[in-house]
């Protein structure tokens, strides 16, 4: 074939929707961004749980900026040591903020207790300095992923970049929709690219969008796969309706989202033998996610002794004794020693024991805690002296938690001195503002803000998890502590432990005193509540204990709770510090009747602006949105193979007239004159000349196939020539502009 008819050949071809090659990097380089956005929106939500996420907007920007211009002066092995070196780097800058400073030899058991969790499936929110671990691990991965993106080398940067994501999946931090969404990104940079690179047509590429529509549809159930990114996390994180507080609290572990409705069960737990009652605890969380709580921070062995809290304190033995498969070692706080156990132990981060394996029914332990002994006006006068590590980790609290929070804390507890008469007008304020129910919806958004502004009932979680960000939102340090109330007497220094016992409350640290506790949960309401439910359970046929039915047992363990274990001291009761009524121990002009009542507020912001409308509008979750998206890349699929959009295209790309300089528009008039003959059913032979084509064709196809050569292999052509063949294109359009037969598929031939 001569250059002459090679030429003519490409330029007779009739352009697609979409056959430019930039396009194709476009989108190569968008599914590559896509994955980087997955990995970094985990990042991004974890810093802003743990604080300020501006540091890493600035690391980010950094490595893209540093990525761009790196792939037009360095070579990628240059660029891989690069983002090595800055591993290396996040890693020490990491470790100086561990406690030991960048002693590497005593921090390696730590740090490969963090590693090891990380790869076990657990969050990186059990990091103690998570936003540190999240900038340091930030830039690496991002500036390698972009340089290789930018460099066309789109396998190795998804490559990397889905490295990334697959950590923060394994670890349980990436949510099914940021998991779809990078999966996505990685299929459409390599498909794509790969037919960039290789200069292939976009019409190649229909079998991207049917794998990208099969790995939607697997991200989707990829939660009830055994070992997947669901099973890392507590049942409840995904909205069991059916769940109990016990599995919520006690049996969440190291995780414990706020849920929606629960139950209560009946089952006996324990049985406690001690000298008085007390809350039995099981753990205590730290780190608030504005949804839920993480306990952050490694278990270590037990050894022998654990210290008791400061401050003058008496003792307090139990013993405790499972009444069915267990696998909880509840304590008075603050425990110091456990003995008899007959599975091994280890100690959390809170100071709380864990066992490595269940208790079976019948197995006992005891257990001696070391109870503070202070009075109010200890309590009050301890003030705000509080050690660094305890105020920088228990006032944390998500950066986009709403400023109302802390704006009606202030409101309420302007009266209030110090941080113990602060907790004590909280405390009662809760009590007596709301009711207890335990059907309630779960909110969108940060949970402590939606109950105090938009609920008006909830359990025991809602109310410690409120309380607790509202003292931290005063700088005052606080967590959640949870396990089992006293339960029921039934002798002398023995109490039965049910399910429905499991409960939570907040823990506040007093300087000099250590962690007091703290009710806000209505206590009569909870108690008939639970009262109930083991009535149920008689009525169906479960004996009581020892012959005691529900209603001969009612009121005696919260009379007992009331008096013997009122945070203000250990030995003295509320009678002796005149405080039987909740929130009397504060003065009366910082009384909790005294602060504004809620009011219209749960309507409105603190400043008076009403909410948005907007607020209220449903959004779809996670999989809707995957499944939506499937249907629409099922449907794209589709509408490709039956040639629609191609022949669509065509109708509308024939419609337009030629514009440009005089040569453009005559060759744009021959193409267009082409197809309209093929449309015809006189589709023009590959090895066909212009000439001998339109031979026989109408003359006004002729004059553009005449012009179409004076332009292509003559002297050229001038305005009147392309203004010329314009008219005439359009004239024979018209004549033949039925939409059928635009629409009617053509011969492959004419292409």
């Amino acid at each position: 074939m001569s250059v002459a008819k090679a030429r003519a050949t490409v330029v007779d071809r009739v352009p697609t929707a979409v056959d430019d090659l930039p396009l194709l990097r476009a989108i190569a380089l968008g599914g590559v961004a896509v994955v980087l956005g997955s990995f970094l929106s985990v990042l991004h939500q974890i810093s802003v749980i743990t604080g300020d996420p501006t540091l890493l907007y600035y690391a980010v920007a950094g490595s893209l900026l540093s990525g761009t211009i790196a792939a037009r002066v360095i070579r990628p092995r240059t660029a891989a040591v690069i983002a090595m070196a800055a591993g290396i780097v996040g890693t020490y800058l990491y470790i100086e903020t561990l406690p030991g400073g960048g002693g590497f030899l005593v921090l390696a058991e730590p740090i490969l207790d963090d590693i090891t969790g990380l790869l076990s499936g657990l969050s990186v929110l059990r990091i103690v300095n998570a936003d540190v671990w999240a900038l340091s691990i930030a830039p690496g991965p991002v500036f390698l992923t972009w340089y290789l993106a930018v460099r066309r080398r789109y396998v190795a940067a998804s490559a990397v970049g889905g490295a990334g994501l697959g950590l923060l999946v394994l670890t349980g931090d990436a949510t099914n929709a940021e998991t779809l969404v990078g999966v996505t990104g990685v299929v459409v940079a390599v498909a794509i690219g790969d037919c960039e690179r290789r200069d292939e047509r976009f019409e190649n590429v229909d079998t991207v969008a049917l794998a990208v529509a099969a790995m939607v549809v697997l991200t989707l159930f990829v939660g009830v796969v055994p070992g997947a990114i669901g099973s890392v996390l507590p049942e409840s994180e995904f909205g069991d309706s059916g769940s109990t507080i016990e599995s919520s609290l006690v049996y969440a572990g190291d995780s414990a989202p706020v849920t929606g409705t629960v139950e209560l069960s009946p089952e006996r737990r324990y049985t406690v033998e001690a000298e008085e009652p007390a809350n039995w605890r099981v753990g205590t969380y730290d780190r608030y996610t504005g949804g839920g709580w993480v306990r952050s921070g490694s278990s270590h062995g037990y050894d022998g002794r654990l210290s008791g809290p400061p401050g003058e304190t008496r003792r307090l033995e139990q013993e405790y004794t499972a009444e069915s498969t267990i696998a909880t070692l509840p304590a008075a706080r603050q425990p110091t020693r456990i003995d008899g156990v007959p599975v091994p132990v280890q100690v959390t981060p809170g100071g709380s024991f864990e066992p490595t394996s269940t208790l079976e029914t019948g197995e006992s332990y005891t257990v001696e805690s070391e109870i503070t002994v202070a009075s109010a006006d200890e309590l009050r006068s301890a003030g705000t002296a509080y050690p660094d590590e305890i105020e920088s980790r228990y006032t944390q609290l998500p950066d986009d938690t709403p400023d109302r929070v802390g704006e009606r804390t202030e409101q309420l507890t302007a009266n209030a001195e110090n941080p113990y008469d602060t907790a004590r007008v909280l405390e009662y304020w809760f009590q007596t503002e709301y009711d207890y129910s335990l059907e309630v919806d779960r909110p969108r958004g940060d949970v402590a803000d939606a109950f105090l502004f938009e609920m008006d009932a909830g359990y025991c979680t809602y109310f410690a998890t409120t309380m607790t960000a509202m003292l931290r939102t005063q700088g005052i340090p606080a967590r959640m502590a949870i396990g089992y109330t006293p339960g029921e007497q039934v002798d002398d220094d023995e109490w039965v432990v049910r399910g429905y016992d499991s409960h939570a409350w907040v823990e506040v640290y007093i300087p000099e005193h250590g962690w007091i506790e703290f009710d806000p949960t209505p206590s009569e309401p909870r108690e008939e509540t639970a009262q109930q439910a083991l009535g149920e359970s008689e009525a169906g046929g479960t004996d009581g204990l020892d012959g005691t039915s529900g209603d001969d047992a009612s009121n005696t363990t919260e009379t007992e709770t009331e008096t013997e274990t009122d945070p203000e001291s250990g030995t003295e009761t509320p009678e002796q510090e005149g405080t039987a009524t909740p929130g009397a121990a504060t003065e009366e002009p910082i009384a909790a009747g005294d602060a504004p009542d809620r009011g219209d507020g749960r309507e409105a912001s603190a400043d008076g602006e009403s909410e948005s409308p907007l607020s209220s509008i449903p959004l779809p979750s996670g999989e809707q949105l995957g499944a939506g998206l499937a249907i629409a890349l099922a449907a794209f699929v589709a509408v490709r193979r039956s040639g629609v959009t191609t022949r669509l295209y065509r109708a509308w790309w024939l419609r337009r007239l030629p514009s440009g300089p005089p040569a453009a528009v005559v060759a744009g008039a021959y193409r267009r004159a082409v197809y309209l003959e093929s449309l015809a059913g006189r589709p023009k032979p590959p090895g066909e000349t212009p000439r001998q084509f339109f031979i026989d064709a109408d003359e006004r196809l002729r004059r553009i196939e005449r012009s179409y050569e004076r332009a292509r292999y003559g002297p050229g052509v001038d305005e009147a020539a392309a203004a010329d063949a314009r008219d005439a294109l359009a004239a024979v359009r018209r004549e033949r502009s039925r939409i059928a037969g635009w629409l009617k598929k053509p011969d492959r031939g004419s292409r």
